[in-house]
């Protein structure tokens, strides 16, 4: 049991877009295409490919959602007027 009187939980969603550059001498499926991409996800830099010298993937950054969505889990009936 809690000492406090009010309990309020909610959870917030935001949606980050993550950008890729994949660059190839030959034609990539999308699968192949992804897993070159995501081998550098966090990076900040570039990974050139090492089954092949004619494949190379750029991690390009991260734009960060400031669109928040809040959804109250519990105590909303205890929420004070504003």
């Amino acid at each position: 049991m809690s000492e406090y009187k009010y309990t309020y939980k909610f959870s917030e969603q935001t949606v980050d877009t993550r950008y890729y550059k994949v660059e190839s001498n030959t034609k990539l499926t999308q699968s192949k295409m992804q897993e070159l991409a995501w081998c550098c996800e966090g990076t900040g830099g570039e990974f050139e490919c090492k089954e092949s010298p004619e494949f190379k993937a750029t991690f390009e950054g991260t734009e960060y959602g400031d669109d928040a969505v809040y959804t109250m889990e519990q105590g909303q009936e205890d929420l004070k007027g504003e």
